[in-house]
């Protein structure tokens, strides 16, 4: 457990060996803070947005496979129809 102090702008500062366990942690990342009960808060980093969850899932879609003879038979069977 650490212990951190509340800054004059009721601010706090997340500690380092905190702020490395949460992958993703990083500047202008939102985090929700619950209170819990009159002595208790919880600090929850948010869900990623669209972007960053969707990042990197499709790098391995056309591996082994060329793109634009996938497309070019698209279009043929296209035209054909």
């Amino acid at each position: 457990m650490q212990v951190v102090t509340i800054g004059t702008k009721n601010q706090i500062v997340l500690p380092k060996e905190v702020r490395e366990k949460i992958k993703g942690l990083k500047p202008g990342r939102k985090v929700m803070v619950y209170s819990i009960d009159a002595d208790t808060i919880k600090i929850k980093a948010s869900d990623k947005d669209w972007v960053e969850r969707g990042y990197g899932l499709m790098k391995n879609a056309w591996k082994g496979g060329d793109p634009i003879k996938e497309l070019e038979k698209m279009r043929n069977e296209w035209h054909e129809k």
